[in-house]
């Protein structure tokens, strides 16, 4: 069904917008309701697991009058005359409910599908653009204003290490593109979040490196060896090792060349190919 009117935000608070009018529902548990259903927009949710995700897995007795009567608030909110003349309906389809709208119009799946469309771009221009435009949909955590750390850990499997290979993905090709000086203060606060992910470190080294900052470049490296031994007991992979000692030697090849980027044969394994690829993330 064409999206008409409601836009959905599940990535932090959530909230339902239109044109410049943006509701946010009074009540948690119609808020966390929406959310469950959008999360699986267009695919039925059975009752028992709304019950079992509403209620931490402990509802009440009469927990499906509950239910049916939150419902009928969302309907009355977001489809008073029950027609989705303002892009989503809220059907009831056997012993569950399904939240029918344009799934472009819940930022949760706009995001997967920038990813996704990001994943089959060759150019790093290109590439770049539309990670940035998918992780413009994150506010923050996922139901932030709705879901227990718990509810959100079990719904959002895989989202938050989607995201977090997004910003490595686009980090790489900014890179590719040249970019390494406007990408230094961005990369330094991001490893400094994640002293762990190698893709974000290695990203880091290189751009120090061609910025003319070798010695720091080298020293991130040892920083990052400390912290997996000290927090992992375990030695960076052999391709961050690798290159640390091309960074030492000034291996010309880790220089920013225009013309061989822009031929460069991008690899969605997470690093372009010919280069070194960090360990342990899921490519995006």
């Amino acid at each position: 069904m064409p999206n008409r009117g409601w836009e959905f935000r599940v990535l932090g608070p959530v909230e339902v917008g239109q044109g410049d009018t943006t509701i946010t529902l009074a009540r948690r548990a119609q808020r966390c309701l929406l959310g469950l259903l959008l999360l699986d927009a267009g695919r039925v949710v059975p009752v028992g697991r709304l019950l079992e995700l509403l209620w931490d897995d402990d509802p009440p007795v009469n927990a499906r009058g509950i239910l049916h009567s939150h419902v009928a608030r969302l309907r009355g909110t977001l489809d008073p005359d029950r027609t989705g003349s303002r892009g989503f309906r809220l059907l009831r389809q056997g012993d569950g409910y399904l939240a029918e709208t344009d799934v472009g119009a819940v930022d949760v799946h706009r995001f997967r599908d920038l990813v996704g469309r990001a994943r089959r771009s060759a150019g790093p221009g290109g590439r770049s653009r539309l990670l940035t435009d998918a992780l413009a949909c994150w506010r923050g955590p996922l139901l932030a204003d709705a879901a227990t750390d718990r509810l959100r850990d079990r719904l959002g499997v895989g989202l938050e290490e989607l995201r977090l290979a997004a910003i490595e993905a686009r980090a790489e090709a900014e890179l590719e593109c040249g970019r390494h000086r406007e990408l230094l203060p961005e990369l330094a606060d991001l490893v400094r979040q994640h002293p762990l992910r190698e893709r974000l470190i290695r990203a880091y080294m290189i751009a120090l490196y061609r910025d003319g900052r070798r010695p720091d470049a080298l020293a991130g490296y040892r920083r990052a060896r400390g912290d997996f031994v000290r927090e992992l007991g375990l030695e960076p992979t052999r391709e961050l090792h690798e290159l640390h000692d091309r960074m030492a030697r000034a291996d010309p090849s880790l220089h920013f060349e225009p013309s061989k980027a822009s031929a460069r044969r991008w690899s969605w394994r997470g690093a372009p190919s010919g280069t070194p690829r960090a360990p342990g993330y899921q490519p995006v």
